[in-house]
């Protein structure tokens, strides 16, 4: 993969988490009420999002959820690049996820999103430094914009 490509597949991995970042906000605090399961699920895909844009930022190609968990941690975790805790609160995140999509009599309360909002609003920011200048500027803004915004929201 050439670096124009890589840069290019990040670039758009990085729009689709924004995308995902802000749809979860909608679900928290939208004109139509809270949906918390559907916030969980927005915010695992922004997380995904983020880690395939890592990975392809370095030529790393992924053909799943697990093997974008597996590769992260491989090439981030275990030279310490990014916290021991990435690959098991992003699984945590995954199964939060799979438990809105497909389990609606379990419910996903605010206290979830409360619980795993630190840990996301720190994966994001990690992810942008691990980036650097491999990321378009109005992307890195435009993430950075919403995890603030993500860390201020009310949850109820």
């Amino acid at each position: 993969m050439d670096k124009a490509v890589r840069l290019q597949a990040a670039a758009d991995e990085m729009r689709a988490a924004n995308g995902c970042m802000v749809a979860a906000m909608n679900n928290i605090a939208g004109p139509y009420g809270r949906a918390y399961g559907r916030c969980v699920s927005d915010l695992y895909y922004a997380c995904y999002h983020l880690a395939r844009a890592l990975l392809s930022s370095r030529g790393i190609a992924a053909g799943s959820h697990e093997a974008v968990q597996t590769l992260l941690a491989l090439h981030f975790v275990k030279p310490a690049a990014l916290p021991q805790d990435t690959a098991g609160k992003l699984n945590e995140l995954m199964d939060k996820r799979h438990v809105a999509d497909y389990k609606p009599h379990i419910t996903i309360n605010s206290e979830d999103i409360a619980r795993l909002r630190p840990w996301i609003a720190g994966f994001v920011r990690a992810v942008l430094t691990l980036l650097g200048k491999a990321a378009p500027a109005e992307e890195v803004v435009a993430l950075q914009r919403t995890v603030d915004d993500f860390e201020k929201i009310r949850l109820e």
